[in-house]
């Protein structure tokens, strides 16, 4: 997204500031910041926005989207200890609820899994032989799911375990940056956590956690699990080839870095 963000301190108090280019990212960050604010008025810390003295979310500035973010404090949840993972599952299936649903006809539902479709670049179809196989199998089995069917609604998008926030004084677990959501299948959500903390076996608890707070129903995680962890790898199967093609090393040391990630989706898609 390009975007800034600056840690502010006035008289004891702490907010985070973050500005975002004019355009479709500043259509996006305030869509996000939209999302937070209604979660955090369920009682998840979410970072909401502090709203100008006119009523807005966000301020213009020199091309740019502009909001000043409540700090949520606390630290990043650990995704190898259970009891961590229990509370993000807790805190996910909370703010889905709170989000709530909404319909998806047959055309729209694919048009968010069909990755091929949305490939700009089909060199990274071919970095490696295993690629195109892998993923046009992910596609034949999304076909099979019929994502039209599961459970739609705004979601995070990225709920890492970084951005789940566990203040040890309140007790209170928040989830931060929302500059990923957008409407998907709730799945999305689930699988891309279950993903981060090792896979379905390493992430018994938080799914446990999740599907005791009803966000969705037993059977459809049962189903769509496997199908949006394959879709979820084949994502980063084409995101780090393209890495790897354009020798982009942005955030890893060296270019093992990119290989690695490349590498670790691999083994879950070649199974």
């Amino acid at each position: 997204m390009n975007s800034a963000t600056w840690h502010v301190k006035c008289h004891g108090d702490e907010w985070a500031a973050k500005a975002v280019p004019d355009g479709p990212p500043a259509e996006q960050f305030r869509y996000g910041l939209e999302l937070a604010s209604r979660v955090e008025e369920t009682g998840i810390p979410c970072g909401a926005p502090v709203r100008s003295k006119d009523g807005r979310r966000t301020v213009g500035i020199v091309g740019h989207e502009l909001a000043l973010l409540r700090w949520v404090p606390g630290r990043e949840l650990n995704d190898r200890n259970e009891g961590d993972m229990a509370l993000m599952g807790v805190t996910l299936a909370r703010a889905h609820q709170a989000l709530g649903t909404e319909p998806v006809t047959e055309d729209q539902a694919w048009s968010r899994f069909d990755l091929l479709a949305g490939i700009e670049d089909t060199a990274v179809l071919h970095a490696r032989p295993w690629i195109r196989p892998a993923v046009e199998r992910v596609v034949t089995r999304l076909r099979r799911l019929r994502p039209e069917t599961l459970t739609w609604g705004p979601v995070h998008g990225d709920p890492a375990p970084e951005h789940f926030r566990l203040d040890p004084d309140t007790g209170l677990c928040g989830l931060i940056d929302w500059g990923a959501s957008s409407p998907w299948a709730r799945m999305y959500d689930l699988a891309t956590v279950v993903m981060d903390a090792g896979g379905p076996d390493a992430a018994r608890p938080l799914i446990r956690a999740y599907l005791e707070h009803g966000a969705l129903p037993p059977d459809e995680v049962g189903q769509a699990l496997l199908p949006l962890l394959d879709f979820r790898y084949a994502i980063n199967t084409l995101f780090y080839a393209g890495r790897i093609l354009r020798d982009d090393l942005t955030g890893v040391a060296d270019r093992a870095g990119n290989e690695e990630r490349l590498e670790q989706a691999r083994r879950w898609l070649v199974r």
